[in-house]
């Protein structure tokens, strides 16, 4: 059994959520007409980002790779840290479509869950709701929530569900909202 831990998506909801929306992160069409992913740090054209998954269970098989656990790719992390009041919504769009995924082609698919990581608490509880959901297995959360002890400190709560779960915490690149890049 080879499982790839390291696998990005995002959800097609997440896509029409963002093509709504009027302020980064949003999606929008670019001057040549490519519809792209606009926040803060530039343009990044939504076509790179994996959410075939036809194509992505046949490069599995080709790779001999069992399962792949979905954490959502980078560039569209940044729905989690918008002030809470947006994230929550979005977060949960994700989560709920990563279970759903999970359910549809059971085995194949785990997933890690998309947090509100502006407001600590509300990231706790919606990890305990996706804990709850049918193959979720741990969280992702920024690398900088470990920057020092006392960083770590403010994400108690995630961890305390993750230990209650015996869940999976993925600490990946990247910043906390309010962080430079």
């Amino acid at each position: 059994m080879t499982i790839d831990m390291h696998a990005h998506w995002r959800p097609s909801v997440l896509i029409e959520a963002l093509r709504s929306r009027k302020t980064e992160p949003m999606i929008i069409r670019n001057e040549d007409g490519e519809e792209v992913l606009k926040t803060r740090r530039g343009e990044e054209p939504i076509a790179k980002a994996f959410d075939d998954m036809e194509q992505r269970l046949a490069e599995m098989d080709r790779l001999g790779i069992s399962t792949g656990v979905l954490s959502l790719v980078g560039s569209f992390t940044w729905i989690e840290r918008l002030p809470v009041q947006e994230s929550l919504p979005l977060v949960r769009l994700v989560n709920d479509s990563v279970s759903a995924l999970c359910k549809t082609h059971e085995g194949r698919f785990a997933g890690f869950a998309s947090l509100p990581m502006d407001n600590i608490a509300a990231a706790a509880e919606e990890f305990e709701r996706a804990m709850a959901l049918p193959g979720m297995v741990g969280t992702q959360v920024p690398g900088n929530a470990f920057l020092t002890y006392k960083d770590a400190e403010q994400i108690r709560p995630i961890l305390e569900v993750a230990n209650r779960h015996k869940a999976v915490v993925f600490i990946h690149f990247g910043p906390r909202p309010g962080d430079d890049w």
